[in-house]
């Protein structure tokens, strides 16, 4: 297993009720695989982004984790950007 950091452009800014849910969802004691080790919303340069850092066996294992759930609440991931820093120094530690 590796822990991959990613980013996910969004096609739309959620609103609150959908930010409350997901939020409750990839919490610590929500219902989402514990493999999601963070989850956060923010707004960098006008463009709503999920910061995600998800351990799992593929790059693409790890979005399987996420995409889902934001499909689920009508949100659409127009780019992805992996973190090569985070990927490089986590690769170094284990």
């Amino acid at each position: 297993m590796r822990v991959y950091e990613f980013m996910l452009a969004l096609a739309t800014e959620p609103d609150l009720d959908t930010t409350e849910r997901l939020y409750g969802y990839f919490a610590k004691d929500g219902a989402a695989p514990e493999s999601v080790l963070d989850f956060t919303l923010v707004i960098q340069s006008g463009v709503p982004i999920a910061n995600c850092t998800v351990e799992a066996t593929s790059f693409e294992a790890a979005l399987e984790f996420v995409l889902p759930r934001l499909r689920t609440e009508g949100l659409q991931a127009v780019r992805v950007e992996v973190d090569e820093v985070g990927l490089a120094l986590l690769r170094e530690a284990i």
